[in-house]
């Protein structure tokens, strides 16, 4: 069965999109990232539980990759342009999902965007992401879909009361955030960063669970 690396949030996208390729009988491998979380680990609880649901629409194995985010933030946060934050975080999580990927030998990497649904998914900041695909494939299972549409399918399959639970967040959002990333400013922006040490260390210390 064909592998894809799914970015899993706590939110009601993600998931959806990784549970509509399961579908197709691709087998998911998950990728979350902690950050900025409570003392009680609420988002990673979350997380897990939303595996664990997800995880009883296939025969297979699924394993659950967690890297912790905060460092890789606080390095974006001190080095680069505020109003870039979300727009770097994500392209890392793009190549961390690449490393994975090659662990895992598949080159699918499927995400949750939905269209306009957020600053980093501006038409502009969603090709923002373009130039990170050499050999591999993006796929955005829900980007003409509407939250209505979403949040339907989380109740069909018993996921809504999971997702919509709130849980901490991400603490490093800027209060301006980009909306029309220009390649050259993030690329600019991106020199003050070793990306390699970034992937290297994250994936190196990622915690990985099987269900």
């Amino acid at each position: 069965m064909k592998k894809f690396v799914s970015l899993l949030s706590g939110g009601l996208d993600s998931p959806i999109a990784a549970y509509l390729m399961m579908k197709k009988n691709f087998s998911p491998v998950f990728l979350s990232f902690l950050t900025s979380d409570d003392e009680e680990n609420s988002m990673k609880k979350k997380v897990v539980r939303i595996v664990q649901k997800l995880a009883q629409h296939t025969k297979e194995k699924v394993k659950l990759y967690f890297i912790n985010h905060d460092h890789n933030l606080e390095r974006f946060k001190r080095k680069c342009e505020r109003k870039l934050t979300c727009i770097l975080c994500k392209r890392l999580m793009i190549r961390i999902a690449k490393g994975i990927g090659k662990i895992e030998n598949t080159n699918i990497i499927v995400t949750g965007d939905i269209l306009g649904e957020q600053a980093s998914q501006t038409l502009d900041n969603l090709y923002a992401y373009n130039d990170l695909l050499e050999e591999f494939f993006l796929l955005r299972p829900l980007i003409g879909r509407d939250k209505l549409e979403i949040i339907k399918i989380n109740e069909k399959i018993g996921l809504y009361e999971i997702t919509s639970q709130g849980s901490a967040g991400c603490q490093y959002n800027p209060q301006f955030p980009e909306t029309h990333a220009k390649p050259n400013e993030i690329k600019g922006e991106e020199l003050l960063i070793n990306y390699d040490d970034l992937i290297k260390k994250s994936i190196e210390k990622a915690e990985i669970l099987f269900f």
